[in-house]
């Protein structure tokens, strides 16, 4: 009966308890922490109206700033056309100042290109004619490395403005010495070989480099170019010594003295005399012969007027087309 008794009293006791332990459990419940979540989506609302706010304020500030600057630039370009429109006398100059605009523009780049190039010829005993010796002679005259891009043709843009540098040189001594082809010449013939020694003096100090130059020259796409100044430094010099004439000996001196000048300057490159003194009497031999040739030809009765007409109209042609373009100065 005590046991009966204990164990109702246990079974009371367990009704009893377990309300309370319930209610207990909710009261804990209640009392652990809330999770953070709310505060970190509001800080993190907050953070993005002060992000959305910042970029906001941004882009109005770049905004009105783009609008100064086209708003300046349209400004400038209101007054340039006035000064222009005034300058030519009315609106109908627009066009002309437009042009002369574009071609100072030219001569400006022209004019960076020559001080360029002249500062990179410095470098060619050291990188050759390449585009590094370019590089630094851009550096050399204040402008960016990168600026070698004005030279698209590379190693040759160097080797063609040192031809037409020299080629220019040596017409303005001829001119000096005929007074602009006045002065009548006593020896036409020494006169040429003096001209062409005179233009391969000038390549003696990159004696080492030159054959890269030639072969640069021998490319096809360099091709014209380089024999438009050949053409065009031959015929100057035959006019300055005095070939006027208009036979069929005009067009023979000419291509005959190309060739001459070419084949000095390969012998040139192999000699080692002094001075280059074997050179030198290489020229004046082959000059010699050359006016033998002309003079057996000219002697020929089988040179008929129609290989004449035909070989005239080649060298023409020839130099016309292989000077398109080419700007002697």
């Amino acid at each position: 009966m005590a046991s009966v008794r204990c164990l109702q009293k246990l079974i009371r006791l367990q009704k009893l308890l377990l309300p309370l332990n319930a209610q207990s459990s909710r009261q804990l419940a209640s009392l652990q922490p809330r999770p953070l979540t709310f505060l970190l989506a509001r800080r993190t609302y907050a953070n993005d109206e002060k992000t959305t706010t910042n970029l906001d304020d941004f882009r109005a500030r770049e905004e009105q700033r783009e609008k100064e600057r086209d708003a300046a630039d349209e400004a400038a370009a209101r007054a340039a056309q006035k000064e222009a429109g005034t300058a030519g006398g009315g609106a109908g100059t627009g066009s002309g100042a437009s042009g002369k605009q574009d071609d100072a523009k030219q001569a400006k780049v022209d004019a960076i290109r020559v001080k360029i190039l002249d500062a990179a010829l410095l470098h060619v005993p050291q990188h050759g004619w390449t585009k590094q010796a370019i590089v630094q002679g851009a550096e050399d005259s204040g402008y960016p490395s990168v600026i070698h891009g004005m030279f698209p043709e590379g190693g040759f843009a160097l080797v063609s403005h040192f031809n037409g540098k020299c080629n220019a040189q040596l017409v303005a001594s001829l001119e000096q010495k005929t007074d602009g082809g006045k002065l009548e010449v006593e020896n036409p013939l020494d006169f040429l070989v003096q001209a062409v020694r005179q233009r391969l003096e000038m390549v003696v100090p990159y004696k080492a480099q030159w054959p890269q130059a030639m072969g640069l020259i021998a490319q096809p796409q360099h091709a014209p170019t380089a024999l438009a100044q050949v053409l065009t430094l031959v015929d100057d010099i035959c006019y300055y010594s005095g070939d006027r004439s208009v036979d069929f000996g005009w067009y023979t001196r000419r291509v005959g003295l190309a060739t001459i000048m070419k084949m000095t300057e390969l012998y040139f490159l192999q000699d080692t005399s002094p001075g280059h003194a074997q050179t030198w009497e290489f020229l004046k031999n082959r000059m010699d012969e050359a006016v033998q040739l002309q003079m057996m030809l000219s002697q020929t009765e089988g040179m008929t007027h129609t290989f004449q007409r035909s070989f005239n109209s080649a060298f023409i042609t020839a130099r016309n087309i292989l000077g398109l373009g080419y700007n002697r100065n």
